[in-house]
């Protein structure tokens, strides 16, 4: 059964998504991160029917938009093996 589904990058001034439709669509937008863009990006992601989100961050930048969305979707906190290599001071393989 083939789904909607969506990932969000976010950075300090601008979010980044890009949404996979089941019907083969392909629907990217970039947002800005003031109080109204997060809400036309959850309204963009209600109406295309997402349950569930994959969000990229490497920093604080996601709370807002964190907070926006976690009523209506299911949220990842999807992290790059460069941080996390950073974060336990390994290599990445």
């Amino acid at each position: 059964m083939k789904r909607t589904v969506c990932g969000l990058d976010v950075h300090k001034d601008s979010v980044f998504c890009c949404i996979l439709c089941a019907d083969g669509r392909k629907i990217q937008h970039k947002f800005g991160v003031l109080t109204e863009e997060p809400v036309t990006l959850r309204d963009l992601m209600e109406s295309e029917g997402i349950e569930e989100c994959a969000m990229e961050s490497t920093g604080i930048y996601r709370m807002p938009i964190w907070r926006v969305l976690e009523k209506t979707v299911k949220l990842h906190l999807a992290l790059s093996l460069w941080l996390l290599s950073r974060l336990y001071n390994k290599q990445p393989v």
